[in-house]
């Protein structure tokens, strides 16, 4: 075999493959599903709950002026690096999902009610001024910890978007809103010398956004793995106003000194319901379903019974 003939196998091999997978791609990885199962499912979430730090440092200084410009007399409260070290918290859910066929955008909906708790740790190095009877401003040498927690509950609608990668895995994009209530969370301790901790606020409503993938690991039974983001919040409870060192506006929450992005690490499991079986003839209560003979058929067979009778009687005699 020559090498212009190798080549063009190659690439004619090449170009199949590609064709091949083209196609594959573009197929729904929900065709078969709708074939027995219908087109809603039960899913049940469970994953963590973690906060992304804008930023991961925070120069924070409170300084006053106690004289005048031209005789300054400088107060020095404090003056050091925050630093954001969020901890991994948990959350689980269960909502309701709809199977779209034939959808431009999205071919599934899902909402959902999660529980999720959140960890936050902040650490403080610097320059701190004492209290009485020493007024001084000291060095802290050894770090000052702030931990928090809070607990909330969500409303989560999402809509997404899937790509199938093979016979039984598929790829997403999804988005939606995220609305959530905090049930409880961690008094915050206000410290002399620092500015006042901010607390996360009673309700916020988010545009999220993610991706993930998916896998048929059973008929009708489908897991999928994912991360969301906030994007924007929305709207959020109102907050008494406190002068901070860093303010997230529309792209996080405030909380303790920093400010936080929420995002979150899901697994989901799907599981849709079967169709009924298709029976020959469908059950009715109707009266003319039931009647075998029509009521004029009735006597006839005895009639004939008793010409038979009058025949044997005569031929005997």
């Amino acid at each position: 075999m020559t090498r212009f003939a190798q080549a063009s196998l190659t690439w004619a091999l090449v170009a199949s493959s590609l064709t091949a997978w083209g196609q594959g791609v573009l197929d729904s990885p929900f065709e078969s599903t709708l074939r027995t199962y219908e087109r809603k499912a039960w899913t049940w979430s469970g994953g963590a709950s973690m906060l992304m730090s804008m930023p991961s440092e925070v120069q924070s200084a409170w300084v006053l002026n106690h004289g005048t410009l031209e005789a300054p007399e400088m107060d020095t409260l404090h003056q050091g690096i925050w630093r954001a070290e969020p901890l991994a918290g948990w959350q689980m859910g269960l909502g309701h999902l709809w199977l779209r066929e034939d959808a431009l955008w999205a071919d599934r909906l899902s909402a959902g009610i999660h529980v999720s708790q959140t960890r936050n740790t902040e650490s403080f190095l610097g320059v701190v001024k004492g209290t009485e009877p020493d007024t001084s401003v000291a060095f802290v040498d050894s770090l000052m910890r702030t931990q928090a927690s809070a607990l909330a509950v969500e409303l989560r609608l999402q809509s997404m978007r899937a790509v199938a990668t093979g016979p039984d895995g598929f790829v997403e994009i999804r988005t939606g809103m995220r609305a959530a209530y905090t049930l409880s969370q961690t008094a915050l301790e206000n410290r002399p010398h620092f500015f006042k901790p901010m607390a996360l606020p009673e309700w916020h409503v988010a545009w999220t956004a993610g991706i993930g993938c998916g896998l048929k690991i059973y008929r009708g039974r489908m897991v999928r793995l994912g991360v969301d983001v906030d994007v924007l919040q929305l709207a959020q409870a109102p907050q008494d106003m406190t002068f901070r060192a860093v303010n997230s506006d529309v792209r996080g929450l405030d909380w303790m000194q920093s400010g936080y992005r929420p995002w979150r690490a899901i697994l989901n499991v799907d599981l849709y319901r079967r169709k009924p079986e298709e029976g020959c003839a469908a059950p009715t209560r109707s009266p003319v379903s039931k009647t075998l003979f029509d009521p004029k058929m009735k006597g006839v067979g005895k009639a004939k019974n008793k010409g038979l009778k009058k025949a044997l009687k005569k031929r005997d005699s």
